[in-house]
């Protein structure tokens, strides 16, 4: 034998070696793919689970509505002027006549008064309204800043 042939010879790796190394590139190989896979199946199974919960909480949500909705017809068929003129009259009220009425003057009484229903505007002056510094500065005019912060915090001139 030659020198080139032994030290190819004492380099060559064994077949069986060869076969192990394949055999442990195919075992990572799925390992890997398994790992992958049960990590998609995991992520899918749980956005279903919540996408189910959704539905069924915009189910009762609608649910909800409705009912509020028929309890607002219920009561404005309740508040009805006709429905009312009848609980009135079953109470024993009647209308009267606003010519033959008799009005009394109450001492001290101020009369209706005008309900306040929100305050008053407030006044906006056009000089009040200005921007922060931070948004009228230029970009060299906040280096500037920096630097004469920085040169100041550590001393130099």
């Amino acid at each position: 034998m030659n020198n080139k042939q032994k030290i190819i010879q004492a380099y060559q790796q064994a077949p069986w070696r060869k076969q192990r190394q394949i055999i442990g590139i195919y075992s990572a190989g799925i390992v890997f793919t398994a790992l992958i896979a049960s990590i998609y199946l995991n992520v899918t199974a749980r956005s279903a689970t919540l996408g189910r919960e959704i539905q069924d909480m915009q189910v009762m949500k609608e649910e909800i509505e409705k009912e509020i909705e028929d309890l607002e017809t219920e009561l404005a068929t309740l508040t009805s002027a006709r429905v009312m003129e009848e609980r009135a009259r079953d109470l024993g009220f009647e209308y009267i006549n606003p010519a033959t009425s008799l009005y009394l003057p109450i001492p001290g009484y101020p009369g209706r008064q005008t309900a306040d229903l929100a305050p008053p505007p407030p006044t906006i002056s056009a000089t009040s309204q200005s921007l922060p510094p931070e948004f009228t500065m230029t970009l060299f005019d906040w280096a500037r800043e920096m630097i004469q912060q920085i040169s100041l915090q550590t001393g130099a001139n």
